[in-house]
């Protein structure tokens, strides 16, 4: 009987010790992200993704999403890695791109959009040969 309290107390000790480890990870991680500048979203207009999230004051970029094409061929996960502003005030976010599905070539390890306008509104650009709404929103 003490040998499985003792077993019990251990894992419930791990347990909760590593519960706390993650919090703290998780909160310095997040203050170590800084302010929130910007905010983004890139929607595909018809087959392919949406993705977005927060541009943070230290060039780091927030949030993510995913891409289809091919009626799903291919699938590949965006990551937004940096964002830069230029002379002009225009924004560009780049990302990290992991093929789920399809080809490994499919795309490029990383890329980049081109600048954009920080309007709040809606932007056509064009992306991988087809129409997206770009949107970068002041916070």
């Amino acid at each position: 009987m003490q040998r499985r309290f003792c077993s019990r107390s251990l894992l419930l000790t791990l347990a909760i010790m590593g519960a706390f480890c993650l919090v703290i990870t998780l909160t310095q991680s997040l203050a170590a992200a800084g302010r929130v500048e910007y905010t983004w979203t890139l929607s595909a207009l018809g087959q392919g993704g949406w993705i977005g999230g927060p541009l943070f004051d230290d060039g780091s970029a927030g949030g993510g999403g995913a891409f289809s094409a091919g009626n799903g061929r291919i699938i590949a996960k965006f990551e937004p890695t940096t964002w830069t502003e230029n002379a002009n005030e225009q924004i560009t976010v780049c990302f990290n791109v992991s093929i789920v599905k399809g080809p490994s070539n499919a795309f490029p390890p990383t890329l980049c959009t081109d600048p954009a306008d920080v309007t709040g509104t809606p932007i056509k650009i064009i992306l991988f040969g087809s129409e997206h709404i770009f949107r970068i929103t002041e916070n």
